[in-house]
């Protein structure tokens, strides 16, 4: 049989990217909300009375990333060959599309099967 699980905070998992390693964990529709809310300011136009909310999507996806990413193995300087620090400075800048690939990852579905036992 095969199940969906739901994503629970404590889940973690590791992605193998060449010879690097990345220590992960899923974010829910949750976490992503706080984070939001965080970076939202709520500000009323004087002229229409409406208010208006204003989101910074860079500070969003920066502290996703950050949440998501947990540490890592693996990922080096291209000027000195030398491994970098897992924090939130070196997280930014990680090549785009192993940003891309991380979030696929921390985002997707996970399913399991469940052996048969006789």
């Amino acid at each position: 049989m095969t199940y969906i699980e739901i994503v629970e905070d404590q889940e973690t998992f590791e992605l193998g990217i060449g010879d690097s390693k990345l220590n992960l964990r899923r974010f829910n529709a949750e976490v992503h909300k706080q984070i939001e809310k965080r970076h939202t300011k709520k500000e009323k136009n004087l002229r229409t009375g409406q208010w208006i909310r204003d989101t910074d999507d860079y500070l969003v996806n920066e502290d996703i990333l950050d949440y998501i990413i947990l540490g890592w193995e693996g990922i080096k300087s291209p000027v000195t060959g030398e491994d970098v620090p897992c924090n939130k400075e070196t997280k930014q800048k990680l090549p785009g599309s192993v940003k891309l690939r991380i979030l696929d990852a921390c985002d997707a579905d996970s399913i399991t099967t469940e052996k048969k036992t006789n």
